[in-house]
């Protein structure tokens, strides 16, 4: 009984003790706080921002402001439903994503990986590969996928850069083939075969012993017959074009003095050699092929001190030749095309511009031509002219640029010439970038010229947006006018109005304008007239058929003549037979909302401008002031009689100009 009863006591004490804390904080709230509960709304914040990764730790990498430090600089990345910062790097920073590829390599994570692969397919989709492009890092990028069995993401990546002609060392094809036959993996052969065709036929050689190699891989992965065959067809394609038989006159020796001119660095000789294989060889197939291997032996082993350019000096040796024919320049062509593509790769500007300037000198036109090794064989014309272009632009030859497009007359994408949407993007930058510095030399005719072959103009199968050259084309229209350069002023807005450009109103009101007082009246009209039909002015039903006509005061004297010569002929059979109750012609000189705030002398300058515009009317026009309205404008009548001779002279063409519906 003791027992229980210490205990209730106990139990008694404790309670007294709380009791007598919650009354003390009640009491002294300043000192004791009761910590508030966070309401629901809170406690979602602060899990979506845990989520979000805000108390993440970096990855170390230095992003502009404009990129998500979620997405590119953590581990988790961003897991925000709707991000405003950008998770793809913009065309101009290449070499973020390089940065970010490095970064992501070095880590070694499945999800940066991963990432890592979202962020190339998404960047190189949109924008060709640029100067900050990095194999070395692709490969590497390959090769840490490969270690963790992400197959998947690296035939995306394979495929994705053989497409857009950046594919990777032959090592890392050697390296999936082995991948796939140490797993086992049967069913991602027909991938890799595909995904080898392409590599093959993007002009990547590989030495016989490595297609030994992947043939003993595909039977280990238990490879159908058909799949070894394919393999197989392109050995025997590639030995010959790894020139890998004998001619009569002895293959392997003019291969030997191939090599010793190269080491010797004696074009002259390289030349010579030339003449005597062509002269000797039965088969033209065979000395194609010669050329093929001079053509690589002129771009390997590249010596960056050295301001010679072999092929020059070849070129020339090959040209003295007496018996040298079509043929011969047409493989010099490609021989020099490839050449140029070599020098375009290593952005050695000068001596790609020294090639094109032998083949200039060699009348060798070689827009029409191929390359002969390499990514230049493959390459379609459209590329080989953007790549010869770049260079003259490079090289400080506006003229020499202009003249390539002219000589590929401007072609870019058709059925004879196909080419892929990287081509033609190129070719629309490189024409934007030529108008510019063709308009900033006021050169008004060859800028009209470069923008009107803009891609989506001649070919439907360009898909570009015609709309977004307005500013080009506004931009030049400006310069002609302000030139006074009319009839190109006149031409280029035709060919805007023609293809749908939006044209700036202002602009066109300035040609109108200029052309009248140039007395150009035909362009005057026909230009008012397709004004009126895009809105340019106020229109034309309030004052069609009726006695008066409203003139807007902001317009020139030569609009509002336009405007009046409408007039006239719209009411021409009331002024040829007036009726016993006439109305009299009237023109009303309208205050525009615009013009409220302008003082009076604007609006009387626009009386003027409407004295001005009656009195150079051919014959004369007579107005008289009448009165003013409620609004204070100025109104007047038109004389019956001048408006009478007015249409006697000039109804035949004035009705053939003015009597249209669609404005």
């Amino acid at each position: 009984m003791k027992s229980v009863e210490f205990q209730r006591k106990q139990l008694l004490k404790k309670k007294k003790k709380m009791i007598m804390k919650f009354s003390k904080d009640f009491r002294f709230p300043g000192r004791h706080p009761v910590p508030q509960l966070q309401s629901p709304d809170a406690c979602e914040i602060f899990k979506r921002e845990k989520n979000m990764g805000v108390f993440q730790k970096p990855l170390g990498l230095m992003m502009p402001h404009r990129y998500c430090k979620f997405h590119f600089n953590t581990l988790r990345g961003c897991e925000r439903s709707q991000c405003k910062f950008a998770h793809v790097p913009e065309q101009e920073d290449e070499k973020v994503c390089m940065d970010v590829f490095k970064k992501y390599i070095s880590i070694n994570e499945i999800c940066l990986l991963q990432r890592a692969v979202n962020l190339f397919m998404e960047f190189y989709r949109n924008f060709p590969p640029g100067i900050y492009f990095d194999l070395q890092v692709l490969n590497e990028l390959l090769m840490s996928l490969l270690k963790h069995c992400l197959l998947k993401e690296v035939f995306q990546v394979v495929n994705l850069s053989i497409m857009v002609k950046i594919p990777p060392a032959p090592q890392i094809i050697l390296k999936i083939f082995e991948h796939v036959a140490t797993l086992k993996l049967r069913n991602a052969v027909p991938a890799l075969i595909d995904i080898f065709c392409k590599f093959v036929e993007a002009g990547i050689m590989l030495d016989p012993e490595h297609l030994n190699y992947i043939v003993e891989l595909l039977y280990q992965t238990q490879a159908s017959k058909q799949e070894i065959t394919a393999v197989l067809e392109i050995k025997a394609r590639l030995r010959m074009k790894q020139f890998k038989m004998s001619w009569k006159n002895d293959l392997e020796s003019a291969l030997n003095e191939v090599e010793d001119c190269k080491e010797k660095c004696d074009w002259t000789k390289l030349g010579n050699l030339y003449i005597n294989i062509k002269m000797s060889c039965e088969k033209f197939v065979d000395f194609q092929r010669f050329c093929t291997c001079i053509a690589e032996t002129l771009t390997k082993d590249y010596k960056e001190e050295t301001p010679l350019v072999p092929f020059c000096e070849f070129a020339e040796t090959v040209s003295k030749d007496p018996q040298h024919s079509e043929v011969d320049r047409t493989l010099l062509g490609r021989i020099g095309i490839s050449t140029m593509y070599f020098y375009h790769q290593l952005l050695q500007w000068c001596k790609g511009r020294k090639v094109l300037d032998k083949l200039y000198e060699l009348k060798i036109h070689f827009t029409s031509l191929k390359g002969l090794t390499g990514p230049a064989k493959l390459a379609p014309r459209c590329q080989i002219v953007n790549i010869a272009a770049e260079i003259f632009l490079k090289t400080g030859s506006l003229d020499g640029a202009l003249w390539v497009l002219r000589e590929s007359e401007w072609i870019i994408n058709t059925p004879l010439w196909p080419c892929d949407r990287f081509d033609v993007l190129n070719r629309h930058n490189l024409l934007c970038t030529i108008a510019h510095e063709v308009l900033a030399k006021s050169l008004y005719r060859q800028t009209f010229e470069v923008l009107q072959n803009l891609p989506g103009f001649l070919n439907s199968q360009e898909t570009m947006e015609i709309s977004q050259y307005s500013l080009l084309f506004n931009k030049l229209l400006d310069a002609c006018i302000e030139s006074n350069s009319l009839g190109m002023s006149s031409s280029v807005a035709e060919f805007m109005m023609t293809k749908n450009i939006p044209i700036e109103f202002s602009f066109l009101r300035r040609l109108i304008t200029s052309l009248g007082r140039s007395c150009l009246w035909l362009k005057a009209r026909t230009h008012y007239k397709s004004a009126l039909s895009l809105g340019c002015y106020p229109p034309l039903e309030g004052n069609l058929y009726r006695k008066l006509l409203l003139i807007p005061s902001y317009l020139s004297e030569i609009e509002m003549l336009l405007a009046i010569e409408i007039f006239l002929v719209s009411n021409a059979s009331s002024i040829q037979s007036p009726g016993p109750s006439t109305q009299m012609l009237q023109i009303v000189l309208k205050r525009c909302e615009e013009n409220k705030s302008r003082s009076k002398d604007d609006y009387q300058a626009a009386v003027e401008r409407l004295i001005t515009a009656a009195r150079i009317s051919d014959p004369k026009l007579f107005i008289k002031h009448m009165t003013v309205n409620v609004n204070k404008e100025q109104v007047y009548s038109l004389e019956n009689c001048s408006a009478l001779k007015w249409l006697k002279e000039n109804m035949k063409w004035a009705g053939k100009v003015w009597l249209f519906t669609n404005c």
